[in-house]
């Protein structure tokens, strides 16, 4: 049975939707020390709820964890393009990638669990570009203003 939400969850929460960038677990416990936290354990169990809910993703790359600010993906790939210059992460649903892994994987048999791709480079906004108006957007906010 899974343990509730607890204060811990809600600390874990406000500092990584606090943040623009996604933070390490002893990141978190270094941010968290002043309210009363004080074990990596503590931390990684808070994690682990927090990204089973789909209130968070972690990023296997940089095993780094940020706020989802967007809808529960669903069957459909989250893909995860983080900036290299200013470590902060866009957040995408692209069903045509969701497609072909679907098409490959049942063309070898295999059974997906799981998908999530992760992109890494120079955002539009490092870039000096103007952010695209039409965005593959998992949700409907403007992740550029994170």
């Amino acid at each position: 049975m899974a343990r509730p939400k607890s204060s811990t969850d809600e600390a874990v929460m406000a500092q990584l939707s606090a943040s623009e960038t996604p933070m390490t677990a002893y990141e978190l416990l270094a941010s968290l020390r002043d309210v009363g936290v004080q074990s990596p354990p503590v931390v990684y169990r808070s994690l682990e709820r927090l990204a089973k809910s789909g209130q968070i993703h972690r990023l296997e790359g940089l095993n780094a964890y940020f706020a989802c600010h967007g809808h529960h993906h669903g069957s459909t790939a989250a893909v995860f393009a983080v900036c290299t210059h200013c470590k902060r992460v866009e957040e995408w649903s692209v069903e045509a990638i969701d497609a072909a892994f679907s098409t490959v994987a049942n063309q070898m048999g295999f059974s997906v669990e799981g998908r999530t791709v992760e992109l890494r480079g120079t955002c539009a906004r490092c870039r000096g570009l103007a952010a695209p108006e039409a965005l593959p957007s998992c949700c409907s906010h403007d992740h550029h203003n994170n």
